[in-house]
Order: C-alpha cells, then structure tokens, then sequence
C-alpha cells in the first residue's frame, strides 16, 4: 500500500474542498455587498446556487451562516430549495 499523499483520491478530494470554500467566499461576497441595500431576486438567485454549491462540497452549515451572517434554518431553508423571509 502506497502512503504516497499525492493520489489521485487525495487530489481528487483537496479539489473538492477548494471547490467548497470557493463557493462559500463567492456566497459571503454576494451576501455582504448586497444587503441592506434591498437584495435583488437575481443577486438572491446568484446566492442561493452559491451556498448549495458550497453546502454540496462539505462546507458545514453552522460555520456558513456565521460568516454570511444568517441564520442557520435560513441556510438550511435554502439549502434544501425553500423560499427564505429574508
């Protein structure tokens, strides 16, 4: 058994992680530019594929909803595809 830590499996993962917190940075930027100011439904759109994208590659819920400054049942709510109040 190889303890070689490039594999592709390893690789493959590190990827995935990158991809996560890519998504989550793109959904904190979107989040914080554009509230207070009256969030548009497209901006909102734009947000909400970015959180699902993140929450998909293992970026955990609580940690998300601290920095875009939500509420955990709102990310959960958008997460799981459902009209949010904000």
């Amino acid at each position: 058994m190889s303890t070689n830590p490039t594999t592709a499996a390893n690789l493959h993962n590190r990827a995935r992680n990158w991809q996560g917190i890519a998504a989550a940075w793109t959904a904190i930027a979107i989040q914080h530019t554009l509230a207070g100011a009256g969030i548009r439904q497209r901006y909102k759109t734009h947000r909400d594929r970015a959180i699902r994208a993140a929450l998909l590659r293992g970026v955990p819920v609580e940690p998300l909803a601290n920095r875009l400054r939500l509420a955990t049942n709102t990310v959960r709510a958008i997460k799981r595809g459902e009209r949010t109040a904000e």
